[in-house]
């Protein structure tokens, strides 16, 4: 489970017995008094500064952001520097509830208003584990039940101090903290091979979509509007080499229609670049999925979103997918056998590709492509052997991604289990 993105951890803290040596305590009881941020406008960053910590620079996950980091004024700031282990919790608006914790890792920083700093006390409570209790879903749970109906959402410092957990013993803090903490480590290293992987392949496929093979053109040529290319590709039309173009509608009686099994019903949500995510699919009675033949998928039709938010987001319907219909918002693009359709798709999903949809879009107020539009769409078009080449080599950084994802999950599921019986005292450690 997730709120907002951030891990969760299963247990009902609240209902549990109290396991034998724990005690419930009150944030406020185990931390110095709070205080909160200060109030400074941020600056450009300067590495000869601390970094000055906001709202807005705090993941959904509890760490910082890498990008847009800023700096304050050091003579507004002073007296808010972070020490390893402080807590800090957003305390208004949309992301009242998010917490972070500091770690030396992160360089000197400081903390802006908005954010209410907890110091842990070292003789009461280990800092990490004070962590794992603000991503559990009891504590989430906490945070929607103190937001006052009608209200900007608020959590002042006294609200937070009394927020209440059950605690162990030290040692037995510091054994559960250290077992939670290596798995998120894992996590955290898993990301980061995934993120490495998708940059390898976004440049490579860069390349192969510029200069095609490497070693196979001598001469290249400049087409305006997407730039360098082999000088034997041509320039087509998608329109002009494609077999069937279209989607289907919402069934009638729009959600009412969905039944709990019986023919997948692929949504925009449902489309990603990298694959169909099924987790959150519909489905439609055979009856229904007949009235709509015309718009049944086919094993390797390329699946793009044609309105709203995610409009060019595309993917290839895999072989395994089995029967299955796709409402107004999906378009299938059929292309003849002079394509491979994995080619079609990635370069699709260039930013070349998606500029050109965004320019082509119709409708000022919902974003929107007509079946005319994505059959104007510009692609180039290699020998099918080179396609096939390119295809392969792109598709076997995405099987490591792929791979390397299945083992994520694995690893999330892992932490939410093991998260689960350590923080209600299920399962004992370093007793």
């Amino acid at each position: 489970p997730r709120c907002n993105g951030r891990r969760l951890v299963k247990a009902n803290i609240e209902k549990d017995a109290i396991p034998d040596g724990w005690q419930r305590v009150r944030l406020g009881d185990i931390c110095s008094p709070p205080q909160y941020g200060a109030s400074a406008p941020a600056c450009d960053y300067d590495p000869e500064l601390p970094r000055y910590v906001r709202i807005t620079d705090i993941t959904n996950d509890g760490r910082l952001r890498s990008e847009d980091p800023r700096s304050a004024d050091p003579d507004l700031v002073q007296g808010y520097a972070l020490e390893p282990g402080d807590l800090l919790f957003a305390r208004s608006g949309a992301t009242v509830g998010k917490t972070y914790m500091y770690r030396a890792e992160d360089g000197p920083c400081v903390y802006a208003g908005y954010l209410i700093r907890f110091r842990p006390r070292p003789n009461r409570v280990y800092p990490s584990l004070l962590k794992w209790f603000t991503h559990s879903s009891f504590y989430q749970g906490w945070v929607a039940s103190m937001q006052r109906a009608g209200a900007q959402p608020n959590i002042n410092a006294n609200e937070y101090s009394s927020f209440s957990i059950l605690l162990p013993p030290l040692p037995e803090q510091r054994a559960i903290a250290a077992v939670l903490d290596s798995i998120d480590d894992a996590i955290e290293g898993a990301e980061a091979v995934i993120a490495a992987t998708e940059r390898l392949r976004d440049a490579l496929l860069h390349d192969l979509l510029t200069q095609g093979l490497p070693g196979k053109h001598t001469e290249f040529r400049d087409v305006p509007g997407l730039g360098t290319i082999p000088a034997d590709w041509d320039v087509v039309r998608l329109g002009d080499h494609v077999a069937y173009v279209g989607s289907g509608v919402t069934p009638r009686g729009g959600k009412s229609a969905y039944t709990e099994s019986g023919i997948t019903f692929i949504r925009s949500q449902n489309v990603h670049f990298d694959g169909l995510r099924l987790q959150d699919v519909a489905y439609i009675s055979p009856d229904t999925d007949e009235s709509m033949r015309r718009s049944r998928v086919q094993a390797n039709d390329v699946l793009l979103n044609i309105t709203g938010a995610s409009i060019g987001r595309c993917t290839v319907a895999p072989e395994n997918l089995g029967p299955s219909n796709v409402n107004q918002h999906v378009c299938i693009i059929r292309t003849t056998e002079i394509f491979n359709r994995g080619f079609v798709q990635k370069w699709l999903s260039t930013p070349r590709s998606q500029k050109e949809i965004d320019d082509v879009q119709m409708g000022q107020s919902r974003q929107g492509l007509n079946y005319q539009q994505v059959r104007q769409l510009t692609i180039v078009k290699p020998t099918r052997a080179e396609q096939d080449t390119i295809v392969d080599t792109v598709g076997s950084l995405d099987a490591t991604t792929k791979v390397a994802r299945e083992e994520l999950a694995g690893l999330r599921l892992l932490e939410e289990s093991t998260a689960d019986a350590m923080l209600t005292g299920r399962v004992r450690v370093g007793q």
